[in-house]
Order: C-alpha cells, then sequence, then structure tokens
C-alpha cells in the first residue's frame, strides 16, 4: 500500500507564504538600516579637539603639516618658526589617518563644555587650569571658571583629565609623593594656607640654609610668584617677605628651597625627559643660566644621560599611580621629568641629579631641539591613545556622540596600531 502523504491546506499555505515575505520584507529592513548606518558613517569621524597655544614651542622650520590653519600661527614668530607644536601634533593625526580623524584646533576663550562635548576626545595641549590662571585670573574669572568647569567634567573627555592635571598643578602633592617612594628631591618647606614670613624664616634658620627661593606650587609658572636671596638679607629687612606675603595673598600654596648650585656659584642645569605614551623618547639639555640657543641640546650619550634617564623613569612610575582613565590605569599621553643636574665628583656618574618638576602635555615640548620630528612621534602615539580612551570609556558605558560610528572606526583603526 502506498505511503499516505498529507497535502497542506490552503489556509496553511497561505501563512507559509505570508511568513516568507515577512521574513523576507524583515532581513532587505535590517539590510538597508546596515547600509544606511554604514553610509552615514562612511561621511562622519571621530573628531579630536586640540587645546593650543604654545607660542613659543614652534616646529622644526620645513616639517609643518601643509594644511596648517592661518588662524593657528603665531603673531609673533619665535626660534625662526610660526607653526605651533601643539597644532602640528594633532593635525598629524588626521594627516596619518584621513578617514579616521578630523581636528577642532581652540584657544582659551573657545573652550566651553558645548564645543568640547562635541568632540569626542579632546587633547590639551596647552590652556589648561594652570594656564588659564596665569592669562586669565584677574582679568576674566569666568574663563578660569569655565576651563575649570570643563575640566571637571567627564562629558567633556579631556586628557589630561582633572585627577592627573590637579595632582601635577599642586606641586606639593607629586613631590611629596616623591619623597615617599624615596626619589630625590630638592629639599623643601611646604607652605599650605599661606605666606607667613615669621614663620617661614624660622623654619629656613633652623635648617641652616644661606640662601632660599620661594616659589608659589600652584598654578604658577615662568617665575610667576618668586623671591630669593640671602636669609641674612631677609633677617637684616623684613619688609621684603612682608611685602612678598602681600603681593601674593591670593595664593594659599608656597615652596621654600635652598639655593641648588654649581661648583661655579651658578644655579642647577636641568635635562628635561620626554616619556610618551608611557615610552621615555628624548632627553633635552637645559643650561641653569645659559638662555640662549646655545644652553639648550639634545642630551648626549654617556653616564649623565644614562643617571637622569632611570631618576625619570622612576618619578614616571608615580605618574603611573595616577594616571586613569574612567578608573582604569592609563600611560599619560606626554610626561615631562626635569631632573635637576649638579656636577658632582663624589658620585658614581659624576653629577648629583634630583626631581625639579614634573610636567604635563602642556609644558614646554622643546620640539625644535629632538632629534626626530616630534609632531610625528606625539601624533603617532596621540592616535594610539585616542583609539585607547574611547575603548574604555566604550566598554564602561560612559556616554560617546556617534558610538556606532565610534565604533566602526576604531575597529577600522585597530589593525593599523599593530
Amino acid at each position: 500500500m502506498a505511503p499516505r502523504v498529507n497535502k497542506p491546506s490552503a489556509k496553511a499555505s497561505t501563512k507559509k507564504k505570508v511568513f516568507k515575505a515577512k521574513t523576507a520584507s524583515m532581513i532587505k529592513s535590517a539590510s538597508s538600516k546596515m547600509l544606511a548606518s554604514a553610509a552615514a558613517a562612511k561621511g562622519k569621524k571621530i573628531r579630536i579637539g586640540i587645546l593650543y597655544g604654545k607660542d613659543f614651542d614652534p616646529v622644526k622650520v620645513g616639517t609643518h603639516v601643509r594644511s596648517y590653519p592661518e588662524k593657528c600661527k603665531f603673531k609673533n614668530p619665535c626660534w625662526g618658526g610660526k607653526f605651533h607644536i601643539d597644532v602640528n601634533a594633532g593635525l598629524k593625526m588626521a594627516q596619518l589617518h584621513p578617514d579616521i580623524f578630523e581636528i577642532d584646533c581652540m584657544t582659551g576663550h573657545e573652550i566651553t563644555p558645548d564645543r568640547l562635548k562635541k568632540n569626542h576626545i579632546n587633547f590639551n595641549f596647552w590652556y589648561d587650569p594652570m594656564v588659564a590662571r596665569r592669562n586669565a585670573a584677574g582679568k576674566d574669572p569666568k574663563l578660569v571658571k569655565n576651563v575649570d568647569v570643563c575640566h571637571q567634567n567627564p562629558d567633556c573627555r579631556l586628557w589630561p583629565n582633572w585627577g592627573l592635571t590637579h595632582w601635577i598643578a599642586y606641586k606639593p602633592t607629586y613631590m611629596r609623593q616623591l619623597e615617599k617612594a624615596g626619589i630625590p628631591i630638592i629639599p623643601t618647606i611646604y607652605c599650605d594656607d599661606g605666606f607667613h614670613p615669621k614663620e617661614v624664616m624660622k623654619k629656613v634658620q633652623k635648617k641652616g640654609w644661606d640662601k632660599f627661593f620661594v616659589k608659589v606650587g600652584y598654578a604658577a609658572f615662568f617665575g610667576e610668584g618668586a623671591i630669593h636671596g640671602k636669609t641674612a638679607d631677609f633677617v637684616a629687612n623684613p619688609k621684603l617677605l612682608e611685602d612678598f606675603a602681600k603681593e601674593n595673598r591670593k595664593h594659599k600654596c608656597f615652596l621654600v628651597q635652598p639655593y641648588m648650585l654649581k661648583p661655579n656659584g651658578e644655579v642647577f642645569d636641568e635635562v628635561r625627559n620626554y616619556i610618551v605614551n608611557g615610552v621615555w623618547h628624548t632627553a633635552i639639555f637645559t643650561h641653569g643660566t645659559d638662555e640662549s640657543n646655545a644652553g639648550y641640546y639634545e642630551e648626549p650619550k654617556g653616564k649623565r644621560l644614562d643617571a637622569v634617564r632611570e631618576l625619570s623613569l622612576r618619578a614616571y612610575g608615580e605618574v603611573q599611580k595616577v594616571a586613569k582613565w574612567h578608573g582604569k590605569p592609563i600611560e599619560s599621553l606626554v610626561s615631562r621629568i626635569d631632573v635637576g643636574v649638579i656636577p658632582d665628583k663624589t658620585t658614581k656618574n659624576g653629577n648629583k641629579v634630583f626631581i625639579n618638576e614634573i610636567e604635563p602635555e602642556s609644558a614646554t615640548w622643546l620640539a625644535r631641539y629632538w632629534p626626530t620630528d616630534c609632531s610625528e612621534v606625539v601624533g603617532s602615539a596621540a592616535v594610539k591613545k585616542a583609539h585607547e580612551l574611547l575603548s574604555i570609556s566604550l566598554a564602561s558605558g560612559q556616554r560617546v556622540p556617534d558610538a556606532a560610528m565610534v565604533r566602526q572606526k576604531l575597529q577600522l583603526l585597530e589593525p593599523r596600531l599593530q
């Protein structure tokens, strides 16, 4: 007997046709959405904000990016150049990966939360809270407050972020950390609640310092808020320090240090070490008193370089303890570790070395003395850093504009970074 075959009813057949049609429609719709999304993403790029303004730090002549914006050029060219190293490093990112990045260069007065939030990452190569206080304090307090707000708001996606920036800006924080770690620094009296001349003089005399130097310990540079001289002169004329205290009463943090002099009586020299994405890159010698071009040069190979590099990396180890992005440890993009140097025949390398300062990306890069193109080095490192920062942000659930596009661009960028 032949097997029985049940033929589907007309109703069942109709349902099957409808299901197939719906499925095909859904697949077509999903495919169309994916194509539309891809098409939309193709026209968009990861937007990188660059906070610039190093009017004293030009690129090597002839190494600027050809698309350099006219508005970003130096108003008064110096050291033979008119192109900012901070702008050029940012533009290098787009030059290296034109399909991935577009660059938004901004000066201090252009920094607003709304503008920063439109960018996916903002690299602060100049206008940080320290610079804002130097340039605008007393003149434009709203700008200072605005810069602070931007740095403290995670949605502004600024690197260096507030945690690392403030750790460096308030010098006693990192100096005490270095001391605790056994890393040599200049002997220091910390004044955390204002400058009180009588108290300071008692401490200076107790330490037996023949000469001493006072400087503001928070958000000050280029010699702002500084006084120095012989202890005996300040004892003989107390008004000198009293006037200094009045002139700097807006400040609360001060550092008091002894003169650190070379055997010839001149102020100590420094070797500035540049650590990029956690890798020591180069060191530039800076003479303590010679500010001409002859006082700056790439530190040559030898015992002194070995000593300052080793000490700078020890200090950078303390930077690593603080540098974090959404709670994840991360290398800084550019850390400048300034190592003081005083000739001393009693040491193994012939020099006494100590940490003078730790500086962030906003510090001078001295690009004109680098053995390689500083823009290329920092620009390439910034590409990797942007990938890292955005990957962490997305993984931690932080809000990122055009997240789907950003993921797609990061995937496209990843194999290029291997």
